[in-house]
């Protein structure tokens, strides 16, 4: 407990005291280093701790036990840095401030703009019921008119550059001047429900005057030379190109019509199958059925069925068959086609892998040089048939083939399928002359002279 008649406390409360409330900071820098306990006289009942102390010991001492410093031990901020402080915060906060001058307009209304401004409305007056107009109808109407069939015009080869095309001539049975047909040259990428949209799209260009149907509700068939249409072979299906198709000659037919051709073709069916019935009760019973007319109906059923495979003869097609060579078949993919025939072996083969020199090369014939494709033989499961080409050397024509295995179905319809191009295309000499000589070779074999044994 400290008294006020200590002098040791009394000096340095004091001190801390003028330390404390001096913000300049001149006390502190003076006061700092004095020794206070060597510099005071003391008597005999003095006590004045720490005179034999070390100055570092003294500053235990030197501080007010009731006074703490803060942690920054820097001095109070001045009321000037306070102020200035403020005055930045001041001008930041106006800078975000925006001062508008508010002034009295020049130009002077006059009473009848002021009285246009706010007019009078007679609330009694009843309205007039208009039906509104939505943005969709006025922008309609705004609009110039654009064709339906106008997105058909793309593909119209006449206007292409640089771009496959393919010419048709298509007879419209529905004009009245139907004697001349339509010259249509559609790109080579374009399908056939596209190729009836580009019709549509030139006749509503050179007859405006003739309405059409939907494009579903007309086919296309092939048509001959005269623009009659021949119903004996089926439409062109929507969804196939046009680049499969050899025929340039075509007319389009409405599917009403076309629908009544095929039923009147389709009863020789009803009357094959009628004759079916016919010969199985007759033979239940005992009666021998008439041969004559099932024959007759079976012909125009095989007709029909010819004609159809003929219509297919010129799309691509490819077999997977066996080619023969002088020491060992190898597999091969056949492809058919109304312009070529080709081959190319098949990839996974592990035997040609090892031997080189017994890999299959590859070959492509254009379809004039075809002159022949006949079967050979005929095995329990297999059969074989044989390609006959033309080979052109410096000494003229050489007549080369390729020998090929499968099985007899597949064999018989390859062998259908050259045959059925090979009357489409016109004969070449080439193929007459391998006919005759073929043919003379058969006769020198019939007429060969056996001798006594």
């Amino acid at each position: 407990m400290a008294f006020y008649d200590n002098k040791h406390w009394l000096l340095s409360h004091t001190r801390n005291s003028f330390i404390s409330s001096d913000d300049t900071g001149v006390c502190e820098v003076v006061m700092a280093g004095e020794n206070i306990a060597r510099q005071l006289e003391f008597g005999k009942y003095d006590c004045y701790p720490g005179i034999e102390s070390d100055e570092d010991d003294l500053d235990a001492y030197g501080q007010s036990l009731d006074l703490h410093f803060d942690m920054e031990y820097g001095r109070f901020r001045s009321n000037t840095a306070v102020r200035l402080k403020k005055m930045d915060e001041e001008r930041k906060k106006a800078s975000s401030v925006r001062h508008v001058k508010w002034e009295k307009p020049h130009v002077c209304l006059t009473d009848e703009e002021k009285a246009e401004l706010f007019k009078r409305k007679d609330f009694r007056e009843k309205r007039k019921n208009s039906q509104p107009k939505s943005l969709l109808t006025e922008q309609l109407a705004k609009n110039p008119f654009v064709h339906p069939l106008q997105i058909y015009a793309k593909f119209d080869g006449s206007t292409q550059v640089g771009v496959v095309t393919k010419k048709f001539l298509i007879y419209l049975p529905m004009l009245e001047d139907n004697n001349y047909p339509l010259v249509v040259q559609v790109v080579s990428y374009a399908k056939i429900q596209d190729l009836i949209g580009l019709i549509f799209w030139r006749c509503s260009i050179e007859h405006p005057d003739v309405v059409f149907k939907g494009i579903e509700n007309y086919s296309l068939y092939m048509a001959e030379d005269d623009g009659e249409v021949d119903f004996a072979f089926p439409c062109l299906e929507p969804k196939e190109n046009v680049a499969k198709f050899g025929f340039k000659i075509l007319a389009l037919v409405e599917n009403d019509q076309s629908q009544a051709r095929h039923e009147r073709l389709s009863t020789t069916h009803i009357l094959v199958d009628k004759c079916d019935d016919a010969s199985s009760s007759s033979l239940a019973k005992g009666k021998k059925p008439n041969e004559n007319n099932h024959q007759a109906d079976g012909g125009d059923m095989e007709r029909v069925q010819g004609d159809m495979n003929a219509i297919d003869a010129t799309l691509f097609q490819s077999f997977q068959v066996y080619i023969l060579g002088t020491v060992r078949r190898n597999l091969v993919h056949l492809g058919i086609s109304g312009e070529k025939v080709e081959f190319y072996p098949a990839v996974n083969q592990r035997s040609s892998a090892r031997f080189k020199w017994a890999q299959q090369k590859a070959a492509r014939y254009h379809m004039d040089s075809i002159v022949a494709c006949d079967l050979t033989e005929t095995k329990s499961n297999k059969s074989n048939f044989r390609l006959v080409y033309d080979h052109m050397t410096n000494d003229g024509p050489v007549f080369k083939h390729h020998d090929f295995e499968v099985e007899q179905r597949t064999a018989k319809e390859i062998v259908q399928k050259v045959n059925h191009i090979l009357d489409l295309r016109p004969s070449s000499a080439r193929r007459k002359e391998y006919l005759a000589l073929r043919e003379h070779k058969s006769h020198r074999k019939k007429s060969f002279p056996l001798g006594p044994r």
